[in-house]
């Protein structure tokens, strides 16, 4: 008659056999998420949940974790990584300010927007670059550094930042910035040579929305061109 083995040896040989699967199942996974980052373009930006589809939430972060300090990608803020892309005698090249900012955006689960100044910058009213860029998020206020370049992220209202999204919300954050004083009836009309028709149309049938002295001056900009 054989006699069963021990009963120790018998759950050392469950404890083995328990850990292999675990380590087999979380190399599989870091498998799986290589496989995904190498099929990035370098300098690609990603959120870590664009890879919770591949394994748990856990095994996603032990992958992530590791494959940050093996240097094969980079962390750029909280969920927010990029596919690091070295240049000879620059060194390494980081995404631009909006990607970094969409993609911390689709992480974090915020809406973000741009600050006046880069508005009146992207709509050509001033040339001065931002020392630093300013977003509004729906997110609490804070600073993120990205390489050399800081980024500020300030807290507005989910309501106040949906407006500031639209063509009209991004005009009056831009001559908000600008001030007052420095807006003219030029301003008006280096924006209207910017916008598409539709988008300047779609301002000018908006100014109820705007601060009464920016209103009042489309107002004039339209008697003038009427005028003419």
């Amino acid at each position: 008659m054989t006699l069963p083995p021990p009963t120790s040896n018998l759950s050392q040989v469950c404890i083995i056999f328990v850990t292999n699967q675990i380590l087999r199942f979380n190399m599989t996974a870091i498998e799986k998420i290589r496989q995904y980052i190498d099929n990035l373009e370098k300098g690609q930006t990603f959120s870590a949940k664009n890879l919770y589809h591949l394994a748990s939430t856990d095994n996603v972060r032990q992958a992530l974790g590791r494959l940050t300090q093996s240097g094969e990608i980079t962390r750029v803020s909280r969920g927010v990584f990029i596919k690091p892309e070295q240049i000879k005698n620059i060194g390494e090249v980081l995404p631009s300010v909006h990607e970094l900012t969409a993609m911390l955006a689709e992480s974090a689960g915020e809406n973000i927007s741009i600050h006046g100044a880069e508005a009146a910058r992207q709509l050509q009213l001033t040339t001065q670059v931002p020392m630093r860029s300013v977003y509004y998020t729906t997110g609490h206020s804070r600073k993120l550094k990205f390489g050399s370049h800081t980024i500020e992220l300030r807290h507005m209202s989910p309501r106040k930042l949906q407006a500031s999204q639209s063509i009209t919300g991004k005009v009056i954050a831009a001559l908000s910035y600008l001030g007052q004083e420095s807006v003219t009836l030029e301003t008006i009309q280096a924006l209207q040579n910017k916008l598409s028709k539709e988008e300047f149309l779609k301002v000018t049938q908006e100014l109820e929305h705007m601060p009464g002295w920016m209103a009042n001056l489309f107002y004039q900009y339209q008697v003038r061109a009427h005028c003419e």
